[in-house]
């Protein structure tokens, strides 16, 4: 796989321009969130990766000749795994097609990880099931505050060394966070992967003896609420599991759209 770099990102663009899924992909292509592309060929790619800084890939293409699956297993032997050795990171995930070509590639082995598979679906916001945040506040609410603020994309030690990306320092979001105490308890924010007047969310309640108070409803509901009035719709991701994060999605007003398979990658000696 041949690294390309900005000037030459839109070859890689129609591999990850049709699903929802791909926006966080689609956010390094058009330099809204920094990122690695990697294609096989430079001039007509038939398979492209986009590594997303401090994140996990996405793939797309065809894996099904034995050129295209030995171009992967280089790719992650000679590049991703040392880089993850270098960083004490212990795993890596991917993002691909529920194919069964790529079922074969990464679950038949690959030297040096042992590699699972689990699904994820994004949730899209029908604006008309929204609940504000009127629904969702207690009738005293003395007991906590919210807060809508700025936040940098990137923290800068997950900024690469790259002197070329070091803008998106620059670069900031919007997050709502709930304090009870004075003390951070819930925070919602657009996490940077933002195309169009779309975008997603990452939302946490820090504490387990914090959560099923209301607080994540609390702040998602207000940083949704903040969004939609420039406009601006979120998403929602979340794991097959994660049954917290799907009931929490359905109470704000989202329902399913999008469901894909997710590879991930732990490493052995």
């Amino acid at each position: 796989m041949l690294e390309i770099f900005a000037e030459d990102f839109k070859a890689a663009e129609p591999f990850f321009n049709r699903k929802k899924q791909h926006i966080p992909a689609l956010s390094v292509l058009r330099r809204l969130y920094p990122g690695r592309v990697f294609v096989d060929n430079a001039v007509s790619p038939g398979l492209a990766i986009v590594w997303v800084t401090g994140r996990w890939m996405y793939a797309a293409g065809d894996v099904r000749s034995e050129r295209s699956k030995a171009l992967i297993r280089l790719f992650l032997q000679n590049i991703v795994i040392p880089d993850c050795v270098s960083r004490s990171a212990g795993w890596f995930e991917i993002y691909a097609d529920d194919t069964e070509d790529w079922d074969r590639l990464f679950l038949g082995g690959v030297a040096g990880v042992r590699a699972d598979k689990h699904f994820e679906t994004v949730y899209e916001l029908e604006t008309g099931r929204f609940r504000t945040l009127q629904d969702f506040l207690r009738a005293d609410a003395a007991e906590f505050e919210i807060d809508i603020a700025q936040y940098p994309i990137v923290a800068e030690d997950k900024s690469t060394s790259s002197h070329a990306d070091r803008y998106f320092l620059e670069k900031k979001t919007f997050g709502a966070s709930v304090k009870a105490g004075g003390v951070t308890v819930s925070f919602c924010r657009n996490n940077g992967f933002s195309v169009g007047n779309e975008y997603f969310v990452d939302a946490d309640t820090y504490e387990k003896a914090e959560r099923n108070k209301g607080y994540g409803t609390q702040a998602a509901a207000a940083l949704i609420g903040y969004y939609l009035e420039l406009d601006m719709i979120p998403l929602w991701e979340t794991t097959q599991d994660n049954l917290a994060s799907q009931r929490l999605a359905l109470k704000l007003g989202f329902l399913p759209a999008e469901q894909y398979p997710v590879f991930t990658f732990e490493l052995y000696n």
